[in-house]
């Protein structure tokens, strides 16, 4: 039932599903106090360290559209295609169909969702998720993401035997590396001039597969009109420190944001400590 409203709701126009996000997105912000203070907080702590404007109450109402974009994304995957704007696309297809690998890294920005799909136009993609808490949400995330060119694994040891076989086939592998990871699987690096608990893994797996790494955002346009896909090549290995690699790492995503603040989903947990994990540096 909950599958077919949500497939009833995003059959609207684009236009129409992002602004009812953006009012869900407010409702939550005014109604949930957890939710508020921890977008507010991580939100004014990057904005007084980078200067720019602090507008909680949009960053609510964008969160929303988030969320909408992502239903309307999978819902219409073609569409949702053609309302994507790509700047360097020779770039971006040269690198996809090259044969040689390539790693895509993304954020939580903007309409994220719509990235493997980009990719997914020119070769096989393989993505790495964090399958949720609830069985139902998982279920309706993997039946929504379902694609031809695109297969989801899980972040396990098999989903990363299967991102490194992809890139020995020489394909397009796409994380979210903003995500915190588990234990034992991240160090602590500077994220927004907070400590933050990062994934060293697409470090560890550019050391090894010796392959591109792409940072790619997907911001988002006026209403209805879709994304703009911005790309960074990086032409730099990373740092052997790899506290300094994951750092470097931030960093790219960090100027990505900057773009779009207003895009980020500020209300994720993202400075919080896995259990088990060392304490945050104390400086």
């Amino acid at each position: 039932m909950l599958y077919f409203l949500l497939r009833l709701f995003s059959s609207l126009p684009l236009a129409v599903i992002q602004i009812i996000g953006a009012g869900i997105g407010v409702l939550v912000y005014l109604f949930s106090p957890r939710y508020r203070r921890r977008l507010y907080k991580n939100h004014q702590s990057a904005a007084h360290y980078f200067g720019f404007q602090l507008t909680p109450w949009r960053v609510a109402a964008e969160s929303g559209m988030m969320f909408a974009d992502t239903l309307w994304i999978w819902r219409h995957p073609k569409a949702s295609v053609d309302k994507a704007t790509i700047e360097n696309l020779d770039q971006v297809i040269e690198l996809s169909k090259n044969g040689n690998g390539l790693i895509v890294l993304a954020s939580h920005l903007g309409g994220f969702e719509i990235v493997p799909r980009i990719f997914a136009e020119h070769t096989r993609a393989t993505v790495m998720y964090r399958p949720a808490r609830k069985r139902w949400v998982n279920e309706l995330m993997l039946k929504s993401r379902k694609h031809t060119e695109i297969e989801f694994v899980e972040a396990n040891i098999g989903g990363v035997r299967q991102i490194k076989r992809a890139l020995v086939k020489g394909e397009v592998v796409g994380l979210l590396a903003d995500q915190v990871p588990s234990i034992g699987d991240g160090v602590w690096a500077k994220f927004f001039n907070q400590y933050a608990y990062t994934t060293s893994f697409p470090i560890k797996l550019a050391r090894q597969a010796n392959v591109a790494i792409l940072f790619v955002g997907a911001e988002r346009l006026g209403l209805g009109k879709g994304w703009l896909i911005k790309s960074r090549l990086m032409t730099e290995a990373f740092p052997d420190c790899l506290v300094d690699a994951c750092t470097e790492m931030n960093h790219y995503f960090e100027e990505m944001i900057l773009s779009k603040p207003h895009q980020y989903m500020w209300s994720y947990n993202r400075y919080k400590r896995p259990t088990g994990a060392e304490m945050a540096p104390i400086e």
